[in-house]
């Protein structure tokens, strides 16, 4: 095989596993962000979660020293 073959070759070997990657980083990258999306979603389910538990010690604390 001649030199220019090779290197030609070698280039369409390039191309093609730079548009498979590119492509892959591509998903990566959606599934990232959908992952970010459920943890923020995860994480104000659990602020208000807390708020809602906090309110109910303090109700609770408050009806038990009212008379």
């Amino acid at each position: 095989m001649e030199l220019d073959e090779r290197v030609r070759t070698i280039e369409l070997e390039m191309a093609s596993h730079e548009a498979q990657c590119e492509e892959r980083w591509k998903t990566t990258f959606n599934r990232l962000q959908d992952i970010d999306e459920s943890l923020q979603r995860i994480e104000s389910s659990v602020m208000a979660g807390g708020g809602a538990i906090i309110l109910f010690m303090l109700g609770l604390l408050a009806s038990h020293w009212m008379p």
